[in-house]
């Protein structure tokens, strides 16, 4: 019997680096998907089938050059899992009145683009699998509205959207697609640094300046409160391949992780007015 392959794109660090080190643990031959610098950590710890492939999702001759090694490596095997994990946070703070385009254009690029073209990249390897599955890592920021960072979650947004297109789409062909959203896990991107304050503030114009800092909080002041309360990317691994990875049949979505039923109750239950009243008193200064 042959190893299962998968595919997991940001494995570098956080979500990405637990899940491909769990998958390599369990048996699987993985390849590693990293942007820039080569993820060594990650190769320490796994075993010499893990293969580290640079792939730059937001560049198209990137992405085409990785499908290439992947599929040589794979010499005809098919590819059984694709976990679209690459995701930034990078220039996504600011309020809507002065977002700076080109930014938020770079964060859709790799979110919500990025995503895509390596799905439709490497699809052609994944109908070879007898059981073929994609993993989109959304987030559980798409049932919030945050003042002054608006820009991760509205790509996130689109991402759930086009998660389920493809699900529908693909179901005829026996090709599993879910969403998996991570609440609360202690990465890179949760740990709202200090440079993260003062680069959002930056974005202002002094004459707006003022009048933002008077009414709203810098969201990680509020979002970061519950990070004792994280789990590890060790943790959110075990439990992601067991509950989804392994499932029989994937959910159309799953919220993983402490409190993780809290957002979508919310968001499916209250009205939009109550959700409004309940976000406001999160973020406003009082």
């Amino acid at each position: 019997m042959r190893d299962k392959t998968a595919f997991v794109t940001g494995a570098a660090t956080g979500i990405g680096k637990g899940l491909a080190e769990k998958l390599d643990r369990e048996g699987w031959r993985v390849f590693a998907g990293y942007n820039r610098t080569p993820p060594n950590a990650l190769i320490a710890a796994c075993g010499p089938s893990m293969k580290a492939v640079r792939c730059t999702i937001s560049d198209p001759q990137s992405v085409k050059e990785a499908t290439t090694e992947i599929r040589e490596a794979l010499g005809g095997s098919p590819l059984d899992l694709l976990v679209n994990n690459a995701a930034t946070t990078a220039n996504g703070g600011g309020g809507m009145e002065n977002v700076d385009l080109d930014s938020f254009h770079h964060l859709f690029e790799v979110n919500f683009w990025g995503a895509l073209r390596v799905t439709q990249a490497l699809l052609p390897e994944l109908r070879k699998s007898p059981d073929p599955r994609i993993v989109m890592v959304g987030s559980p920021s798409q049932y919030l509205t945050i003042p002054l960072g608006a820009q991760y979650p509205i790509s996130k947004v689109a991402l759930a959207k086009m998660t389920e297109a493809l699900r529908l789409e693909l179901k005829p062909f026996g090709i599993q697609v879910t969403s998996l959203e991570p609440n609360g896990v202690a990465t890179p991107m949760t740990s709202f640094p200090e440079q993260e304050r003062i680069d959002l503030w930056k974005t202002f114009p002094e004459h707006l300046l003022g009048d933002y800092q008077r009414f709203w909080k810098y969201p990680g002041e509020v979002l970061g409160k519950a990070s004792a309360s994280f789990w590890s990317p060790e943790k959110f691994a075990d439990v992601t391949y067991a509950k989804v990875i392994c499932s029989k049949k994937m959910k159309p979505r799953y919220v993983l992780g402490p409190s993780a039923w809290i957002l979508p109750t919310i968001n499916r239950w209250a009205s939009k007015s109550a959700q409004e009243t309940i976000f406001e008193k999160m973020f406003r200064n009082s």
